[in-house]
């Protein structure tokens, strides 16, 4: 395979924003190889990110048996105990205040918590967001999540269409 050297003008190079704010998070997860999750917004990354965490973080604990449910129990004390205002109580009110979930409006933190992994995946994720700095660090778990509103980005296309045009120009057919 050969590698490829581009030449590239400033005409080539630009910012493009999204019209809503993309989720971008990155999780590490110790004895699992990294992975990434990208949402086009950020209500499909709260949407979204509940069962793609239960996958990859909780099952994989869960599968090591005593041990993973004691880290799980851990992670949700530590939650609790140490995120619960700000995170896991202002994420509560937002999800029934902003988001309109009338479930939210009864119960406390604490109860939503220890209900499942849904709003303790959700509330992480706020934290990270909100209060730490886009990373949330728990013993062998990191999350760095991002809000991508625009990027950089490179047009290959109108170059490489002018190139092939003059090629084709420049062709004698026989």
């Amino acid at each position: 395979m050969s590698e490829k050297i581009y030449q590239i003008s400033s005409e080539q190079v630009g910012v493009v924003s999204f019209s809503e704010p993309w989720f971008l998070a990155h999780v590490e997860v110790e004895g699992v190889e990294p992975f990434q999750i990208f949402y086009p917004s950020l209500d499909e990354g709260i949407k979204r990110f509940a069962p793609f965490f239960e996958e990859h973080v909780i099952n994989v604990w869960k599968k090591s048996g005593e041990e993973g449910e004691r880290k799980i129990q851990e992670l949700k004390e530590y939650v609790i105990k140490e995120w619960y205002d700000p995170g896991v109580e202002t994420m509560r009110k937002a999800m029934y205040e902003t988001y309109g979930y009338p479930e939210f409006k009864d119960k406390t933190g604490k109860e939503l918590i220890e209900d499942g992994y849904d709003f303790l995946a959700i509330t992480i994720g706020h934290i990270a967001i909100r209060y730490n700095k886009f990373n949330f660090y728990f013993k062998d778990l990191h999350i760095s999540a991002r809000i991508v509103d625009k990027f950089l980005a490179v047009d290959f296309w109108t170059k490489a269409k002018k190139d092939a045009l003059d090629e084709l120009a420049n062709t004698v057919l026989k």
